[in-house]
């Protein structure tokens, strides 16, 4: 089996191609700028006796048809070296904190650019170089569903990316192919309640867990869905967020 997981130099993606690699699949490492993080994630991903494949490119591109020919460009390079793909993991995401009063075009700009115009040609092309019964899975946020304070532009994008994903998936359903979300909770990392000590407390409060979620939490999730055992699973967005959203708000 084999798999491509855009943004996959560290953290979640990294925790993604690793879990596909462990659910037997061979994977196309992608990174934009970090390379050494790429590295490590093959790395982790032939330590599991599978195949890496690294493919950098930037796809932070404003010409539609340059973003065309980069996306056609790295599936080409992801199918040549390990065949048709089963999986697509559509990871890659600008993050941006921006008070509302500062939030002008040219951020909204960064956000459409770097994430959600990149994901759409992914899923547009995608399908020609899958196999007939492949996935597509959508890495998107509980901020799709309910946005936080100068997280504007990254909520509205998500939120677009989940419907996105309902469309493909009514779209793509007739050729066999599913397309399915998930959308992770605060995501932990060394340093984060140090980092962010407002943030890391207020979520704590708020789900039901009282802790942020792993990024092997979340890469088991993808592995489920990208598997047989979903089968009937397309079309959807499933949180993983340690019951953030059974709260009223944080």
């Amino acid at each position: 089996m084999t798999a491509l997981v855009t943004g996959a130099s560290g953290g979640l993606g990294s925790a993604i191609a690793a879990a596909l690699a462990h659910a037997g699949h061979d994977v196309a490492v992608h990174w934009r700028s970090d390379r050494a993080g790429a590295e490590a994630t093959a790395a982790a991903v032939r330590a599991t006796g599978r195949v890496a494949h690294l493919v950098q490119r930037d796809l932070a591109v404003t010409e539609a048809a340059h973003l065309d020919h980069l996306v056609a460009d790295l599936l080409d390079d992801a199918t040549t070296a390990l065949g048709a793909l089963d999986v697509v993991v559509v990871n890659a995401w600008p993050q941006d904190v921006t008070a509302w009063a500062d939030l002008d075009t040219a951020a909204w700009d960064a956000m459409l650019n770097g994430g959600l115009r990149p994901a759409q040609a992914l899923i547009a092309q995608a399908p020609e170089r899958m196999t007939h019964d492949g996935v597509i899975v959508t890495i998107g946020s509980i901020e799709g569903f309910r946005a936080a304070s100068g997280h504007s532009s990254y909520a509205a994008s998500k939120a677009a990316l989940h419907h996105l994903t309902a469309a493909a998936a009514y779209e793509l359903g007739p050729v066999g192919l599913r397309v399915v979300g998930v959308a992770p909770g605060l995501v932990d990392r060394p340093g984060l309640a140090q980092d962010w000590p407002d943030g890391h407390a207020r979520w704590c409060r708020a789900s039901a867990l009282g802790r942020p979620v792993a990024p092997e939490e979340v890469a088991a999730v993808v592995a489920f869905l990208a598997s047989p055992a979903a089968g009937a699973v397309t079309g959807i967005t499933v949180p993983v967020d340690a019951g953030w959203s059974a709260s009223p708000g944080w």
